[in-house]
Parts: C-alpha cells; structure tokens; sequence
C-alpha cells in the first residue's frame, strides 16, 4: 500500500493566513477559495492583471522581506490542484490560483494592457536583448495522460521542439504514463528531458530522491546527457533549499547525471522581478540552470511569450499553465528556451504515414462461439500523413441500422486494430461489412479499402467448416487439358479464392501447380488444367480443393478421406508432329522446297523454322528459314543456294514448331531429324566416335565418351548437349567433356541435372574449334533407369491409455543420399490444425521410428494421417508413403439415463454407466437441482454401485420443495486421488399429477442477504379443504431458535415469509416443516428441506485498539525508501489487529521491523507494503489470513467476529494514485467499523458496499488476486 504524506491541513492554511499582511485595494488579488482533491487549501499559478507568478503558499521562514513590500494574502487564492502523488503542490495540474501582484502597472498613452509598459518601470526580469530559440517546449505528467505520436506531431508543427516528461516525485511515485509519453515523443523527433517534483527536507532526503530519479529513468534506459529537472515547489523544502538541494545535485552528478536545471517559481529565487526576493541563492547553482515559472496572462500565447522575455538570464521561461495547443484533449505547461538546452536536439521525425495510400485489412481471432472478431489494419499510409483510423462495421440485417464507426488502436508494431463484438450490432450473424477510412494530419476523410466476414453466435468451429464437391469435366485428350469444378460451395468463415492444387502421379509433386479457380455464374468455381503446365505429363493427376477465408487461412476442403473430394483423372497428350518432303529441287537455280505437312501442334503454332545448312564447314552457313502457310494448311520454304554461300554438297533440313509459349520444339519423326535430304560433297571434317558407359541405375548417372577425335581446325572445348526424350529438350544441358590421359573426352551425365526423368536420353556431340565455332560432331541415345526412393510405413503400439503410437519406415531406399526422415502427422479433426512434422530416429536395424502423442494433436481422438517424406543430401524434401490409424485414448466416461420417471408421484431414477476414470473413482456424485428459484433446492446426492457395475440414485420432488418443471442433473467422480471432475450433465422434466387432488407446498423467493424466503401453500382444486397452516422453521441444531408461523387461508393460495430476524438473525441453513390443518379435521405435514440463509443485519461488536502511523513515537523512523509517517499504513493496520486477536501490545515498530528485515514486502525499491507481506506477518504472529472476494464475502467474515484488512483507493482516506490500508472489524447492518492509521478522524461505521466500492486497484495490493484480508486466530 502506497501511502501519501504532508497534507496540508486546514489549520495550516489558517496559520498561513494569520501570517501574511493585509492586502492594499489596488493590489486586485483574486477573492476566490480554491480547494484540492483532498480539501485542503492550495496555491497555485494563477492569472495576474500586473506581473502575476507561479506562486507557492508562504511559510514563516528566516527570509526578510523589505519593510516597504507588502506580502500577499494565502487564504484568497483560485483554482488549485494537488501533485500526482495525491500531496498538494504547485505541481504542473490544471487552472491558475493565487496571483502574487508587487507592482500596479502605469498608465500607458497606448490604452490599457495586461503587462507592464516597457519603460523605466519594467520588470528587472523582462530580457529585451535576449534570444530566443525557435521552439518551444511542453512539460506533461500523469494528468496528461497518454499522449500519441501524431498529438505530439502535431505539436511539433506548432513550433514544439521538446517536451519535459516527469519521472517520479519524493521517493515512492513514478508517473504510469512516462514510458509512453517518453516513447511517442522520440518517436515524433521531439527532444526529451525530464523533471522529479522534489519533497526532500534534509540532505539524506534530498540523496534518496535523487537515487530514487536515477532508478526509474535508468529503467526507461534514458541516456546519461538527458537533461533531468529538479521541481521543487513544496514550501516545507524553503528553510534548507539551498544546502539540500546541493545534496540532490551532488548526488546526481555522482551517478553520471551532470546535465541539471532547476525548475520553481520566480518567487523563489534571489534573482527574480520581484519586490521580495526569495531563498534559492542563484549564484550557487547558476541563474542559467533555471527554469522559471511566471504567468503574465492566463493564457498568453508563445509569440507575445517571446516578446516579453521574462526571466531572460536563465535558462527558460514557463509563461502559461493553460496553452490549448490540442484543443478538446489537454491544456499544456508552455515554456521558451533561452539557452537551446530544452529543444537544440529536436529531429522531427519523418511521419510513417505519409505515402500513397494505402491500407491492407485483415479480420482475425473470428470466434464463432461468442460472436466477435478483430480488425487488423497494416500499411496504414496517405498523402497527408494519418491523424485518425476510421473503421464503420455494419451487418446486412436491417440495412446500416446497427452502423458503429469505430476509431482504430495504435499497436506498437504500427498496426492498428479494432474489437467488434455482435453485442454492439444489435446481436446480428451473417454478413458483416468492414470499411476503412483516414482523417488525414489536414482534416480530409479519405476512403481506403473494404472487406467482409461472417459472424456467428453459438457455433462450433466443427459446425462451421467448409465444404464443397468437386468433379472433373472436359477431359480432352487432344488438347491434354481438363475442368476442375467445384460446386455446393459452403464457406462459413468468408471465402477469399478457391485454389486448386494439381500434380501428376510421376516424380513426387515435382509438377504442383496452384490454380486460382474461376467464380462462375451459377456460383460454382471452375479451373481449366492444362498438360503443358505440368511437364506435358501423361497419366494420373491428383486434383485437391483448398478455399482461403478471410483470415487468409488455407484450409482442405474434405468429405470422407484426408481431403475433402479427393479426384484423379488420366491425362494423354497429343505430341507436335508434321512430315517432311523435299519437291522442285531445281539444279539450274540451286533452289528446292521443304514442306511440312499433318501438321499437329497442340500447344499452339506462331511459327514453323527450317533450319537449314549444307555439309561444308560444319554449319557456317546455317540459316533458320521462316516456313509458309498454305491454303491447304502445309507450311513451306524455298532453300536456295545463294543464301548458303552457293555450296554444293549434302544439305541438311530440320522442323522446329514455335508454339503459343514461345517454346521452340524439335519436330521429328524416326529418327533425330524429321526428314533429311542430302547431296554429295567431298571435303575433310572434323570426327569422333560416342559411347555410353558406367549407365547406372542406382545413381541415375552414366558417362558419354568421345573417342578417336579428329578436329583439323583445332579444338578448344568438347560439348555434350543432352536431354531426356520427356518433354521436348526442357531438360536440355550442354554438358563440357574433360580431356582423359588417353586423348578421350569424358562427360558424366546425372540424372538429377536433367528433373530426375527416367527413359531415353539424347546425347549430341559438338566440337568448339580455335575460331570458337561450334560444329556437329555425332550422336546416340541410351536409355536411363535409376532407382527412386522409397520405403514402407507401418503403425505399431497403438496405446489407447497413452493416446501414443509409432510410425515406423522401413525398406528405406535413398539414392540421392538421407539427412532426415520426416513425419508429418494431423488428425481429421479440424482441416490439419495440429498438423506436426516428426523427425522420425534411425534404430539399430536401419529403420526410422516416430512416437506420435494425441498431446502433441490437442488430443483428438479418431483418424491420423500419417505420411512420410525423405530429406536428401541436397535438402530436397521427397513424398515417399502415408498411412492412417485410429486413435483411441482412454478418458474419464461416464453415461447419464433418467428412469422411472413417475409422473403421478414426481420422481425418478438416475442410472451412470460405463463409470471410468484413469485416476480410479471414490465416489459417484449427482448434484441434482429443479429449474425454480436458481439452485436453492440442490442437492448433492451419492450414487450407489449396482451389481452389474451401474450406480443408481433415486430422486424425489419432494426433497426439492415440490418443484415440478425441469430438474438438472449434473454427474461428478471423486477420485482416488480426492480430486472432483466434471463428467457430465442432462435434465428431466417432474411432474406431480395428483395435484389436482393433493395439497401441495413449496419455497420460493429465497432472499439469502435479507434472510427471507417465502412458503407458499396451494389447495388442491378437488382435494381436501384447508382451515389453518402453521410453519415450523430453524437452523440451530438443537431447534434453539425455533419460530412458529401460522396462517388462515384466505383462497386457493396462501403465502407465508419466514425471515432470520425471527430466528435470532442467525445465518445457516434452515429447515422447514409445514403443518396443515383440514377442516375435516385432519393433519398432513411437509418437508421442504432446508434454504440457506446469510442475514447482514446481524450485529458484531468491533472492537477499538488504535495506533496511529504519525504517532511521533515511530513516524520519523525510516525503513528503506521511506518512513512509518508516509508509507507505514499496513504495519500499523497490522499491529492494531494483531493486538485485538492477541490480547498483547504490538507495535507498528514491531510489525515494521519483522516486515523489513525479514521480507521484501516493505519499502524494498518501492515505497508501502505488498500484499505478500501482510500473509507472511500474519503467519509470523501464528494466525491465519485468508484471501476475501466481493463484497459478501468482507460482510461474511466480519460476520464471523474476523478482522479484515481493507486496502482503498480514491476516496476520503487517501488520493489518487496512492492507496492506504484500513482495518475493518465488526457488523451492524451491511455496516462495519472502521480504523485509518492515518486520520483518526476518519474512525467510524462504514457501510461495506462503499468500502468495497473504493477497493485499490494498484497490482501491489491485488497481487493475491483482492486487495481484501480476513485474519484470526
């Protein structure tokens, strides 16, 4: 509990008063009474018609003042607040109060004016000749509140420059709000300094406060150059203030803290413009160092502020407590900076939301179950820079007539967020819109973006998945393309795309491709898959549907399997082809004709190529003819001589086909070339000899050799262009041969560098000659076949107690090496939200092996699947298998049946089966309770085993005040380990038909805290006719407070109340039996159990042991950061219950020194005592303390005759933001006693509501859970 002290208290300010001299007519001091938070009287800055200053409450001191002043008044003074620490003080805080006039200002020629003329009569403090700096600065405090990056932009384009942020004050307050305000001001390029408000009255004092400082902006890792203030305003400091603040200085400059000023009041200085001078002696500090409060004018602005210059020799000026430099949000302290000390290092920061605009929205935490859901706005950015983030929310229901605007959350990441609850939309589901808007930094509301989501109250993530059916349409076989379409599209959580993974069954997924399917108007979705988006691949294609949400969640759309609808579909393709001829071979023009005709090209055709090249010097002479199209679809191209340096000799003649893509491919027929025709030439050329050796299957890898070269040109490099016959060269490699020790060259062909195909490769020889021409040498085929992983996966040890099995991989075959077997593992439940990767160990026999735990699954129970993947050495993740297996984990189970259910006699059996718990079970419980007057007719009844291993109870309406309608019945297992679960729960409707002929009677109207409840006796319509009905009612064991009520009947239904005012006014449980007496002469009882009762009238004397904190006997003594007088309010609590209890004296001291030196509880770094160390004293002192909740729980306790400690914040016994400890004993009517260590005055009954009311809120009091405490014996 942090307690304050000083206050100021009337009989001060009486003394004060009686001190100061009279006030002259013409001096216009202020006739208003200002008051603080705590009724105490108050100087504060103040408006002022003359020279008017920030103005503290004079003391008597040793400060003579000259004979021909005259001093102000205390007692008349305006508006005043107190300190943040709850004390009252000058503190930074709200209006202006006492003016403090010395001079009436003269007459001026220019018309009246609030300030001085600026002739012989000016103040000496007014500084024409001195600068000023540009900006201006701002101090805040907690009563500012937190302040956001763009207030304080905002600020800075007012000229702003620094703000001045207070850290603490004496030696137990730290502003809340510091770090924050701290923060947001760097981050707006605002240079940042900051004060202590100062209590210190002796030079230990003076260094703890100090030390105190440097802790807290040591903890906001504020750098050792910041400038750091000292505010002293209290007017207890004045008798010493020069030694001890000496003292203060001292000890900041010895922690490194060397960059100091001073902040107070011009009356306090020795150097001021003033009649009377004050205590602070300037020179010893330096007149530069301070920072001076003065206020000419309530509101004067900055301009007029840097015009007049007050106080111009030190080091700023604060001119106003009321600058409205954000209207409608704070008032702000407003000074200028003379020395630069205060604003030199203002950087204004660059605003992060300036740009073009833009705004991305997502909807997060959507919960289906409570009907609410979170906005995340992202990239927040416009022209003008962001002021304001705008979200209006509205459901479809009912047009905008549930519209909110909501203002967004700055996060600290720069995002922003909102909360939407259905609550505050009128409970609406369905649809909702979501829009986005900025007010930008110049006022202008700008539209941004928008989204939607759905919203849902009450329902189950499992009700609310997505669904759909998928089927494959268009299976064209010439085209190699086919539809995906995908119908009865449910999606709960908002549909953003529906995605359409889609692989062929050869080389493991190496193909994926994800297609965005297509909206349709008959709301399906369709995607057309084409083969050549797939490597041209024949044969299975696996086809998965996926929908993104709103949250842009993928999610598996699934039916009966792993997926949803899970479809394959066979896949043949149509290769390009064409046949070649040669016609017109004209030998006297050197001209013939290649034509391409059955041209087929399923991909498209933009262009069929001829290229074209005669025997002599290997290709110099190529050239790539550009075919025509003819009218009967044939292509054909005119070759001549001239376009091939006119040689004679065999030429060659190839196809290529360009297709849509721009892909260029080979077109042939039986051999690598479609057709050729040549003619004989005789000329050298270079030659070589190509065989294929070390084929491998087991790496997928083989060697092509070149042997017996010839190359009369020279020859710098060998190549070795190869590809696989799959897919038309996209796997093509020129590969470079290295030369071996017997003049061959050798290249080795991997498999992996040509996408791992399988089947017949292409193996082309080219020689690069000295003239780095390349030139066509031979060529051969081979056939590769090398192995694939792979492995067989099998389930073992399914422990349905354990909820754990293995996955074992077995077989394994890793060509490409093996760095890890993985394991990805998910349930059925929930779309693969607990999907996990295991990395499955190698044993001892080469196999792999996982434990998969339900635990690692959010224990679901039933299907798992189970797939297994091979990393290799080059990291490549492979599909290998997959599995699925059942798990079953064994759980507490428990089955509730209602039988026998007797409609004429109200009651029934229950029957519990298939009883289980893994801990074993003690005892089978079934609470049972009627739907009438909430459960005040619950019974806990225990089950009974059975022979065949069931347990039975038998319940009767008229064990429950003959309630009839719905009865709950809840099922409970005390184990073996004593501990109570849940298991399960149903109801039942009772019934009583003979109503019509029997008497009935019930309880109803239960009022527990008044003590009352009411009997209610209903004649049957054809029964037996009624003459009197008497009431027994008790709760004593014994019937020592046993009360008779009688009632004659009046009609059909009577009422009787019963109430504990009758009964001695005792809490407990009462038992009523009801006695009726028939006009036939006949009696019949009833039963209707017992109704617990908790009556606050009761009366317990409290008793009156009193210590007070501030006895001068211990209230100076100091423990750690502070003394008994400030922060002392729990030992001294402590020690008066500890007194009542014991019947011995212990005092604060006692409980104090216990406290400090054996706990870390009591002014350990921080001033007051936590909840901890109330438990351990109280424990200390053998007794028991016991955590109180609400407000019946204090009045239970204080009814039990139990002291409780009571710690409270705002109210009459203390100030924000301290709390104080109280004790309260003894009860009297929702009343208790109370005794404040602090004020005596304060002693007196309270009502507990109230108290309970003003409970503390501070974590160190509620660090238990309640800052209440009952403790005895």
């Amino acid at each position: 509990m942090k307690k304050k002290d000083l206050i100021f208290y009337a009989g001060a300010a009486v003394l004060m008063a009686v001190s100061a001299q009279g006030v002259s007519a013409d001096e216009l001091v202020s006739n208003e009474a200002t008051t603080t938070e705590g009724n105490q009287v108050q100087a504060e800055k103040a408006p002022e018609v003359a020279v008017a200053e920030k103005s503290v409450a004079p003391v008597a001191s040793n400060y003579a003042a000259p004979a021909n002043v005259t001093e102000p008044a205390v007692a008349p003074v305006s508006k005043a607040a107190a300190s943040e620490s709850g004390t009252p003080s000058v503190e930074k805080a709200t209006d202006a109060s006492t003016t403090e006039k010395e001079e009436t200002p003269l007459p001026s020629d220019s018309g009246s004016t609030t300030f001085f003329n600026t002739g012989a009569h000016a103040p000496a403090g007014r500084s024409t000749d001195v600068a000023v700096q540009p900006k201006s600065f701002v101090d805040v405090s907690s009563h500012n509140g937190d302040i956001s990056i763009g207030d304080y932009r905002t600020l800075a384009n007012k000229g702003v420059g620094g703000v001045v942020v207070k850290l603490t004050e004496d030696t137990w307050y730290k502003n809340p709000n510091a770090e924050n305000q701290i923060r947001n001001a760097q981050a707006a390029g605002l240079q940042v300094s900051t004060y202590h408000f100062s209590r210190y009255t002796s030079e230990e004092a003076a260094r703890a406060e100090a030390r105190f400082y440097i802790a807290a902006a040591q903890r906001l890792s504020l750098p050792k150059n910041t400038l750091m203030v000292n505010d002293f305003e209290d007017a207890k400091m004045q008798p010493n203030i020069n030694r001890t603040t000496q003292a203060w200085a001292d000890e900041m400059r010895k922690n490194g803290y060397t960059n100091l000023m001073f902040y107070t009041s011009a009356s306090w200085l020795d150097e001021n413009n003033l009649r009377k001078k004050g205590p602070v002696n300037t020179a010893q500090f330096g007149l530069q160092n301070f920072w001076v409060a003065q206020y000419p004018s309530p509101k004067l602005s900055v301009n007029d502020a840097k015009s007049l210059r007050y106080n111009g020799k030190a080091g700023a000026w604060q001119f106003t407590s009321q600058a409205e430099l954000l209207p409608g949000k704070h008032l702000f302290d407003h000074s200028v900076d003379y020395t630069g000390r205060f604003t030199a290092n203002a950087k204004p920061a660059a605003d992060p939301t300036e740009g073009s605009l833009s705004g991305k929205i997502d909807i997060v935490n959507n919960d289906t179950m409570a009907g609410r859901f979170d906005v995340v706005i992202s990239n927040v950015k416009a022209p003008n820079g962001v002021r304001t983030v705008s979200v209006p929310i509205w459901s479809e229901t009912g047009g905008q007539d549930d519209l909110v605007w909501y203002t967004a959350n700055r996060q600290a990441n720069g995002t922003y967020t909102v909360n939407v609850k259905a609550a505050d939309h009128k409970n609406s589901t369905g649809l909702y819109n979501v829009h986005l808007y900025y007010v930008q930094n110049n006022g202008q509301m700008t539209g941004v973006g928008r989204t939607t989501t759905n919203v849902y109250i009450g329902k189950r993530p499992e009700d609310l998945k997505p669904s759909g059916t998928l089927t494959i349409e268009n299976n064209n076989v010439e085209t190699g393309t086919f539809d995906a379409v995908i119908r009865n599209v449910v999606a709960p959580n908002g549909l953003k795309e529906v995605l359409v993974p889609t692989w062929s069954d050869k080389n493991w997924q190496d193909d994926l491709v994800w297609h965005k399917a297509v909206r349709q108007s008959d709301g399906s979705y369709r995607a057309t898959i084409k083969a050549s988006d797939h490597k041209n691949e024949n044969g299975k294609y696996h086809v998965h549907v996926y929908y993104v949400d709103q949250a842009d969640k993928r999610n598996y759309i699934t039916e009966t399997t792993t997926y949803i609808t899970k479809t394959t579909t066979e896949v043949h393709d149509v290769k390009p082809s064409g046949t070649l001829t040669i016609e017109n071979n004209n030998t006297e023009t050197g001209t013939f004709d290649a034509v391409v005709r059955n041209v087929v090209a399923p991909n498209g055709l933009k262009e069929v190529l001829i290229p074209t090249w005669s025997d002599k010097n290997w290709q110099d002479d190529l050239v790539w003819h550009k075919a025509v199209r003819q009218s009967d679809g044939s292509y054909r191209a005119t070759i001549k001589a001239s376009d091939h340096k006119n040689d004679d000799g065999k030429y060659h003649v190839h196809v290529y086909y360009v297709d849509q893509t721009n892909q260029r491919n080979y077109i042939t027929e039986a051999t690598t070339y479609i057709t050729k025709t040549t003619t004989e030439v005789h000329d050298v050329k270079p030659s070589g000899t190509l065989t294929i050796e070390n084929n491998n299957t087991e790496t997928g890898t083989f060697d092509a050799v070149v042997r017996n070269v010839v190359s009369p040109n020279g020859l710098k490099e060998v190549l070795i262009p190869t590809w696989s016959d799959k897919n038309w060269q996209d796997d093509l490699v020129w590969h470079k041969a290295v030369r071996q020790s017997d003049g061959s060259y050798r290249a080795t062909i991997k498999a992996s560098d040509h996408k791992n195909d399988d089947g017949k490769y292409n193996v082309h020889v080219y020689y690069v000659d000295q003239t780095d021409k390349r030139h066509y040498i031979t060529e051969t085929n081979t056939e590769v076949h090398h192995v694939k992983p792979s492995g067989t996966l099998t389930i073992e040890n399914n422990n349905t107690e354990t909820g754990t099995f293995d996955a074992v991989v077995r077989n394994v075959v890793a060509p490409n090496g093996l760095k890890e077997v993985l394991i990805p593992t998910w349930s059925d439940k929930n779309w693969q939200d607990d999907l996990v990767w295991h990395k499955a160990v190698r044993q001892s026999d080469g196999s792999y092996r996982a434990t998969i735990k339900a635990s690692d699954h959010k224990n679901d129970d039933g299907k798992y699947n189970v797939h297994v993947y091979y990393v290799d050495q080059n990291n490549k993740r492979s599909y290998i298998t997959e599995s699925t297996t059942e798990v079953r984990q064994a759980r507490r189970s428990g089955t509730l049946l209602i039988q026998n259910n007797n409609k004429d006699t109200g009651t029934f059996d229950v029957i519990i089966k298939d009883v289980y718990s893994p801990k074993g079970v003690r005892t089978v419980q079934v609470p049972t309770w009627s739907d009438k007057d909430g459960q005040d007719d619950i019974r806990w009844y225990e089950a009974t085993r059975q022979a065949n291993g069931d347990y039975k109870v038998s319940v009767k309406a008229s064990d429950h005040k003959n309630s009839t309608g719905k009865y709950h019945v809840h099922l409970y297992y005390i184990q073996n380990d004593g501990s109570r679960i849940g298991v399960g729960t149903t109801t039942t409707d009772v019934e009583v038909r003979n109503a019509m002929t029997k008497t009935q009677a019930s309880i109803k109207n239960v009022n527990a805290t008044n003590g009352t409840y009411t009997v209610a006796v209903d004649q049957a319509p054809q029964g037996r006719q009624i003459k009197n009905i008497r009431v027994a009612a008790w709760s004593k064991a014994h019937q020592e407070n046993l009360y008779w009520y009688s009632a004659t009947p009046t009609g059909m239904h009577t009422e009787i109340t019963v109430s504990a005012n009758n009964h001695g006014n005792e809490a407990g449980n009462y038992t009523t039996h009801v006695y009726v007496d028939y006009k036939d002469g006949g009696v019949e009882g009833f039963n209707l159990g017992q109704t617990a009762l908790s009556p606050r009238n009761q009366k317990v004397n409290p008793q009156t042991t009193y210590y007070s904190q501030r006895d001068p006997r211990w209230a100076g003594k100091w423990y750690g950061v502070s003394n008994v007088d400030q922060s002392g309010c729990v030992p001294t609590s402590l020690a008066m219950t500890f007194t009542d209890i014991l019947g011995r004296t212990i005092l604060p001291t006692t409980v104090a020194d216990y406290l400090y030196n054996n706990t870390d509880s009591f002014n350990k770094g921080e001033a007051g005592t936590d909840a901890d160390g109330i438990v351990s004293a109280t424990r200390n002192w053998g007794l028991k303390s016991q955590l109180v909740n609400g407000a019946g729980g204090i009045a239970e306790a204080l009814m039990a005759g139990k002291h409780v400690l009571a710690a409270v914040g705002n109210s009459q016994f203390t100030s924000d933001p301290y709390t104080h400890e109280l004790v309260l004993h003894g009860y009297d009517n929702g009343r208790t006693y109370v005794r404040d260590p602090y004020n005596s005055g304060n002693n007196g009954w309270y009502s507990i509501n109230y108290l309970h009311s003003i409970k503390s809120k501070d974590p160190m009091d509620n660090k238990l859970g309640a800052p209440f405490f009952s403790i005895f014996a």
